[in-house]
């Protein structure tokens, strides 16, 4: 649902500054008027924001963060990491990462990543024996309340990636595994559990009606989600949502939580506009500090548009028809596709 049923839907008038976040309606008037939405300077001031209003609340990432960009490719990775890591995750899980192969991908979570972030992933596990490859899930305590995050990688990884990137390695959505890993966490005294999901929003739609004992799926998809969407199932109620994508917005969920349990939750999608957040001087210095060595190449002329080329995260924009374009063009290809990496990022109070 996009555009102006979108709107509708959720109660956003058309022309405001929600529905430039939310819509690609009126793109070149909007972004005008509202400037720029996301970047990772601009999200690091609102994170420390809502760190400052939330004492205790862990900062979560759905994947997609490492890949995306010219300075990624050439690092490996690695300065998105060092990006994660000063923005404070706590936890995330995977999907896009897996592109640099296995052995970066372990290097970088038993190395760079270790210590201040989890990478976790209850569905991935080695092809011979099963056995995990990372942490199914971790427990934090927030506030006195024991909380489980519990990592679900996209699980369709070897088919959205060449299978030799990590031919050790078994992905898919594991639902029986999940089962047990959430009992798991209960055992253990969790009274909040979440699972922190790259699956897609359809299949974390019927996920969440079909296991028992999630409080909420942050999943990820590239579409805002201005409100959860509440999933019964046999054990009670799961809230299911996602926080957009390529740091465009920040996902607030805050819990209350009584006698062991969750009894009331509140949630808010904020979008990340720039003109309205002045850039955290820390993430600005380290993302100069990166481009510095190839700012040459990243500055250099491709070409001149003849309009103006956007992308949009939950619809096709021009820049993406050009991309369209150019593949049908120069490959002869009688179809072609766009896909939208970069990831979420939510906060859980």
């Amino acid at each position: 649902m996009v555009g102006e049923k979108f709107l509708s839907k959720y109660g956003l008038k058309p022309g405001t500054a929600a529905a430039h976040a939310f819509t690609c309606l009126d793109f070149e008037a909007a972004a005008k008027r509202y400037g720029k939405v996301g970047g990772f300077a601009h999200l690091s001031t609102l994170v420390k924001r809502v760190r400052d209003s939330r004492p205790g609340a862990l900062l979560l990432d759905g994947g997609d963060t490492w890949q995306g960009s010219a300075t990624a490719l050439w690092t490996k990775g690695q300065d998105m990491v060092d990006a994660c890591k000063l923005l404070g995750v706590d936890v995330m899980t995977g999907h896009w990462e897996f592109t640099y192969g296995a052995e970066r991908v372990q290097e970088l979570v038993s190395g760079s990543l270790s210590g201040s972030t989890s990478f976790v992933a209850q569905n991935v596990t080695t092809s011979d024996f099963g056995d995990p490859v990372f942490e199914p899930f971790v427990l934090r305590e927030m506030n006195g309340i024991p909380v489980a995050i519990i990592g679900q990688a996209f699980p369709y990884t070897p088919v959205a990636n060449p299978s030799y990137l990590i031919p050790d390695w078994t992905f898919g959505i594991q639902e029986q595994n999940l089962q047990t890993t959430i009992d798991a966490a209960r055992s253990q005294g969790a009274q909040v559990v979440v699972l922190l999901s790259h699956n897609g929003m359809d299949v974390d739609l019927k996920l969440a009606s079909r296991v028992t004992g999630l409080d909420a799926i942050l999943g990820h998809t590239h579409d805002g989600m201005p409100e959860p969407v509440l999933v019964s199932n046999a054990g009670g109620k799961t809230l299911v949502t996602n926080a957009g994508s390529n740091g465009k917005f920040l996902g607030v969920l805050d819990f209350k939580v009584s006698g062991g349990k969750a009894t009331d939750w509140k949630y808010t999608l904020l979008p990340v506009f720039s003109d309205a957040l002045p850039a955290d001087k820390e993430m600005q210095a380290l993302i100069d500090s990166v481009r510095a060595p190839y700012l040459e190449k990243l500055n250099e002329p491709l070409a001149v548009a003849g309009e103006a080329l956007y992308r949009r995260g939950n619809f096709n924009g021009t820049f993406d028809q050009l991309i369209l374009d150019a593949l049908l063009d120069v490959k002869d290809a009688e179809i072609s596709f766009s896909p939208l990496p970069l990831g979420n990022v939510d906060f859980v109070g």
